[in-house]
């Protein structure tokens, strides 16, 4: 009976302890329990919400909307980071606007968003189309033409699950959730624009504070050589105290980084390297200069028997000074071993010339068969030969024309898109030779991998002269052996140092090229100007890794070695005072010199006045400078606010220095004038509308405050480590 009131006592615990139990028995593994509760496995939490799906989502079809603007069929790192930050940022600011219009019961409902995708690809028909829509439809049309763009844009959601077109299917998801983003923070945006009023009193005010200043002026760099002796001093009560003024808007950070250095080892050829490989290059060239043919010396090189019998025009060879060499030299030249731009080598032969079209124009009829990996297609193989011979003989017999046949293959095609230009330049050379060899009128039929297609040549552009030509490269890269030095020499600094400031100071010594990383977040493809470090980066945001971690040696692309350490880390939420100590005293020596600076010019000026002082420092003077209280740092001459406030303040036809936040100004205040207010004091308001929601600054202001009072986890660099 003890047992069991002990039972019923812990009744609640030991149901939850069964329940986790039980959960862990399905799921195959007690580990697995720890996942459903801790934050290690989430790659991304935005106000408590898990995004993960969604993240990795809208990352791929990012993607596929870059690829597609930029043309390319893959990205570089740097491109992959820009689209993660694009992608976290844009879920972001939708998780923000559509809290703050679910409040104003202004949310977005599925049925709206699908209203708003009828209207955007309605706009295409019109004279000002959706400028998203409209540069989605021209990036389209550079791959597939404009008809076929129209064509694909115009039932785009029958390509949602075709496998074939999921890339332009995702970019076109992205292109919507970018237009709706768009539209979501013009609506926000301008009920806040609204909803903001600004009294008549409030104005007068403004106009009487703005008054203006005409000035002479002097900046002076408080790092000149005259002042190095100045040591400014700051004490432990100053730095505390303002911490505790400041770290909530200073030293607070909303996105974890870190500082890292890297210790650069490039792996370049030695001067042995590059004369062995300019002696392998001609030894190389004579073999093949002494060749019977080049399929023989590609043979006897283990390149096989092909030999690219491309033609090409002297426009196509993009290598500086080859054009003009193989157009000027005659058929069975050799070209002689040259080095291009330190990167390779290269020799070759001019064997072949042609006045040739550079294209072709027909008109297509395509007749599919059914392959393995076209199951759908109309036709079997022998089907679609034997319709294509019946076709070829109808149009050369004149029964009918590939005009009047074409509407009956068009299988979802449009009939524009059945004649075209046929370039020389990427059509394969067996189909474009036999194009060439058909006569204007005539009919050819080619054998393509899933089906067969029946050419009627119509018409050719003028001949133009070409060539055919091989070339042999031969990359400049440094030899095994010292690849293996370098390497050698990488690891042995690496065991060398135990500190962040041990890599910075023996890499000094050992003259090694040490590059600085700042702020560099999770997500980073680059680490200062240095490309391509996603490895290094994800290694410094490592469980284990602390400051003053020190890399094992990375091999980045095999471009350099790299060592690294980690200065300082910077994780999200306040920062604790001994944190950023040495970055409070920086920022507080930098202050207090400035002052020194001023302290200093005014001691001179007293002496010699801004004529002394100017020469004494060789600092310009620069006169009739216009200083408004109320205006920008540029629009002031780049005055910084700091001695803006000071300069009013000052006696005129009295030159004095003032100490802004970096730099000491010397000025002599002419005159002063009251601002005046305008008659309807419409420039006031509108200064006051600019100064607190301005579209552009004042807009990311307020979003980047929303975003901050956000809840959110970011450990994307778990799941994206390169």
């Amino acid at each position: 009976m003890a047992a069991i009131g002990s039972i019923r006592k812990h009744g609640v615990l030991l149901l939850v302890i069964i329940g986790l139990a039980l959960l862990a028995f399905i799921l195959g593994d007690l580990s697995n329990v720890t996942r459903v509760f801790s934050n290690k496995y989430t790659m991304a939490r935005i106000d408590g919400k898990k995004m993960d799906q969604t993240y990795s989502k809208q990352y791929e079809e990012n993607t596929a909307l870059m690829k597609l603007l930029q043309g390319k069929n893959s990205l570089e790192d740097n491109d992959t980071y820009q689209i993660h930050e694009m992608t976290w940022q844009q879920m972001l600011q939708d998780a923000v606007l559509d809290k703050q219009l679910e409040k104003l019961g202004m949310a977005y409902n599925n049925q709206m968003i699908e209203d708003f995708k009828e209207n955007m690809l309605a706009s295409l028909s019109t004279q000002q189309p959706n400028q998203f829509i409209a540069q989605f439809a021209n990036a389209l049309a550079q791959q597939v033409g404009p008809e076929n763009a129209m064509s694909i844009i115009s039932n785009i959601e029958n390509y949602a699950n075709n496998e074939q077109a999921k890339d332009i299917y995702n970019a076109y998801q992205a292109l919507v959730r970018f237009a709706v983003s768009a539209e979501k923070s013009q609506q926000y945006f301008a009920l806040a624009q609204n909803s903001v009023y600004f009294s008549n009193p409030l104005a007068k005010q403004l106009a009487k504070d703005n008054r203006s200043a005409l000035v002479s002026l002097m900046t002076v760099n408080p790092e000149l050589t005259a002042f190095q002796n100045l040591k400014p001093e700051v004490s432990e009560k100053e730095m505390k105290d303002f911490y505790n003024t400041h770290k909530s808007d200073l030293f607070t950070v909303q996105n974890q980084n870190r500082d890292i250095n890297v210790a650069v080892f490039p792996i370049n050829p030695t001067p042995a390297d590059l004369k062995a490989i300019e002696d392998s290059v001609r030894k190389d060239f004579t073999t093949f200069a002494q060749s019977a043919d080049i399929m023989a010396y590609n043979v006897a090189k283990g390149n096989g028997a092909v030999v690219d019998s491309t033609y090409f025009k002297e426009s196509d060879i993009n290598l500086p000074e080859l054009d003009s060499l193989i157009f000027k030299s005659p058929v069975g030249s050799f070209i002689e071993p040259f080095s291009y731009e330190n990167v390779k080598w290269y020799f070759g032969k001019v064997f072949g010339a042609a006045n040739r079209p550079d294209s072709v124009l027909v008109a297509t009829i395509e007749l599919p068969f059914k392959t393995a990996s076209y199951k759908e297609a109309p036709y079997s193989k022998k089907e679609a030969r034997l319709l294509a011979d019946s076709l070829r003989q109808a149009i050369v017999s004149g029964q009918t024309s590939i005009f009047a046949e074409q509407p009956n293959y068009l299988y979802g095609r449009e009939q524009g898109d059945t004649t075209f230009w046929l370039p020389e330049r990427g059509t394969m050379a067996d189909l474009y030779n036999n194009l060439l060899t058909t006569p204007n009128g005539g009919i050819y039929v080619y054998k393509a991998t899933n089906g067969y297609i029946v050419f009627q040549v119509l018409d050719r552009t003028q001949l133009i002269e070409k060539r055919q030509f091989v070339l042999y490269d031969y990359d400049i890269t440094a030899s095994d052996a010292t690849v293996s030095a370098l390497r050698s020499q990488a690891n042995q600094f690496a065991e060398s140092v135990t500190s962040n400031e041990e890599l910075v100071a023996n890499a000094a010594k050992q003259g090694i090229q040490v590059v600085n990383g700042q702020a560099v977040t999770s997500m980073a493809a680059n680490i200062g100007q240095l490309p391509n470090c996603r490895d290094i980066v994800s290694w410094s945001f490592g469980d284990d890794v602390k400051k003053d971690a020190i890399s094992d040696v990375f091999n980045i692309d095999r471009m350099y070695f790299a060592v690294a350490s980690v200065a300082k880390v910077r994780e999200t939420g306040e920062q604790k005072y001994k944190e950023v100590k040495d970055d409070i005293k920086a920022m507080l020596e930098r202050q207090n010199k400035v002052a020194m600076v001023a302290e200093q010019l005014n001691k001179d000026l007293a002496s010699g006045g801004m004529q002394g002082v100017a020469q004494k420092y060789s600092v310009a003077i620069t006169d009739s400078v216009t200083l408004n209280f109320a205006g920008d740092y540029y629009m002031n001459r780049g005055v910084d606010s700091k001695a803006v406030g000071q300069i009013f303040g000052l006696q005129a036809n009295k030159p004095t220095a003032v100490s802004g936040n970096n730099m000491a100004y010397v000025v002599n205040v002419v005159e002063t004038r009251d601002g005046q207010a305008t008659d309807n004091l419409m420039l006031e308001k509108n200064y006051l509308q600019n100064a607190v929601l301005g579209r552009e600054r004042n807009e990311n202001t307020l979003l980047s405050y929303l975003i901050n009072q956000t809840k959110v986890l970011d450990n994307r660099v778990r799941f994206y480590q390169k």
